[in-house]
């Protein structure tokens, strides 16, 4: 049950997260315009490099090892104020490095110093401690607080387009706060640990076991807007970023529904409960795959419209960018299980990384070729192309735990649902007039129609469901 209830703080948290951004969104892209979302979009891409080094791996790796030890006060202190240092030290090595940067770099310094924010924030990051003790509320608490607070100072404080650098600042700052009041609820989980006791470079060599693949999937997915800030224009980045901010905010309901399997699969393997393991991940690839589907059909079917209702008449563009970039969905949908739950859980961490390193080969690839083509529309096939280049090597990688069959089972039937759903959708969109209560009725019709289906068809999901009281 415990699992069943971090799901649905997790989950809960992350519909949050779906439905502010439709509130702040369209508002932000109106009063920044495209060229100010751009500057955000490309600044924010440079940043994320810088962070990624300093976080070291560190969250995934933290994550995983406080499960193990999760029932052992001792051993998960010591492993979290190891780890706490560790990061003080490649944080403060990452900031030094940025610092040379911004100064050496002649635009948008401003831009650039707010955004530096993010590596204190990254700092006092210790959220991997309570997810590792599955300790999901605390978390969801927070980020609420935080998501909420920063909604409200955005709608009050924002209001020209001039007004670029204090929306940076407020995004950045929330997070760093938020980070910083959890630590306070720390004296009832660890103890102090003398610092000579304390190894703290032993956990080096598998934290960058980790930050490998991390690293290669983060920038290749901010890659592509700087790629497309350098070859292209900040414009076509905001483009670009508008896209992708729609496509992953809905992505984010899935990796909820994933992200807490990981503590409770860590545990299992460390039981030694291999078939638990890979029964649970079967159910989660299930259900993943089902919203998933339901996912792209939404999208496709009201994008021609959406881009220009949500963001505004100057970002028409993007309703083509999120129709194709929809279809990335069901691919991170299994890089998500398959790669950052059970890879890692079962400690494989080098079919992980390979898998990772395949995909920024292909993104790098993909954008030299297309963006010069075809602009945002470049990268966004790119993306897509990365995305099956992962997941389909992680499909290979455990071709001797999962047969093609058990990863795949129900996905026809989920496709053929879908398909359906976004025709009628498609219909819907286009003969009725654009608000939000007629995409709230076309949401309706679409979900219901889906589900019906995906019953009448007798898909796993709906197994799953009836199986729901008992646990997973």
């Amino acid at each position: 049950m415990k699992l069943i209830r971090n799901m649905f703080y997790n989950t809960s948290y992350q519909l949050l997260t779906l439905i502010l951004p439709l509130i702040t969104v369209p508002y932000v892209s109106r009063i920044l315009s495209p060229t100010g979302i751009g500057i955000n979009a490309y600044t924010s891409s440079i940043v994320m490099y810088f962070t990624l080094f300093g976080a070291l791996g560190i969250s995934l790796y933290g994550n995983r090892e406080i499960a193990f030890v999760q029932n052992n006060k001792y051993k998960r202190s010591k492993v979290f104020w190891e780890l706490v240092f560790l990061k003080f030290i490649t944080v403060s090595i990452a900031s030094v490095f940025y610092l040379i940067f911004v100064f050496w770099t002649k635009d948008w310094t401003s831009f650039y110093l707010l955004q530096g924010i993010n590596l204190l924030a990254i700092a006092t990051d210790i959220s991997w401690y309570y997810l590792g003790i599955e300790d999901f509320k605390r978390i969801v608490v927070r980020n609420t607080i935080v998501k909420l607070t920063t909604v409200t100072l955005t709608f009050i404080l924002v209001k020209t387009k001039n007004d670029l650098g204090l929306y940076i600042f407020l995004i950045a700052f929330a997070a760093l706060l938020g980070n910083l009041t959890v630590w306070s609820q720390l004296k009832e989980e660890v103890i102090r640990i003398p610092f000579k006791r304390l190894s703290i470079f032993k956990h080096l060599k598998p934290t960058l076991m980790l930050f490998l693949p991390q690293i290669t999937m983060q920038i290749y997915l901010s890659l592509n807007k700087s790629m497309l800030g350098a070859m292209d224009s900040v414009v076509s980045a905001g483009y670009f970023d508008q896209s992708d901010k729609i496509i992953r905010i809905l992505f984010t309901i899935v990796s909820a529904i994933g992200g807490v399997f990981l503590p409770r699969l860590s545990s299992l393997f460390s039981n030694g409960k291999k078939e638990e393991a890979k029964s649970l991940l079967i159910k989660l690839i299930d259900l993943s795959n089902a919203i998933s589907m339901l996912m792209i059909a939404g999208v496709v079917g009201v994008s021609s419209t959406f881009a220009t209702f949500f963001f505004g008449k100057d970002y028409a563009q993007v309703g083509a960018l999120m129709a194709v970039q929809s279809f990335m969905i069901i691919f991170i949908s299994y890089g998500n299980a398959l790669g950052t739950q059970y890879l890692l859980a079962s400690k494989r961490t080098k079919a992980y990384t390979y898998s990772a390193v395949v995909g920024l080969i292909i993104n790098v690839i993909g954008n030299i070729i297309l963006i010069p083509i075809l602009g945002a529309m470049g990268a966004i096939i790119s993306t897509v192309l990365t995305e099956f280049a992962v997941s389909l090597y992680q499909i290979i990688s455990l071709r001797d735990v999962f047969s093609i069959k058990e990863l795949t089972r129900g996905l026809l039937r989920y496709s053929v649902a879908a398909l359906v759903t976004a025709s009628l959708i498609y219909y819907m969109d286009s003969h009725m007039s654009i608000s939000f209560i007629n995409y709230g009725l076309q949401t309706i019709v679409g979900v219901s129609t889906y589900i019906i289906i995906i019953y009448l068809l007798k898909t796993p999901v709906i197994d799953l469901f009836r199986n729901f009281k008992r646990g997973l």
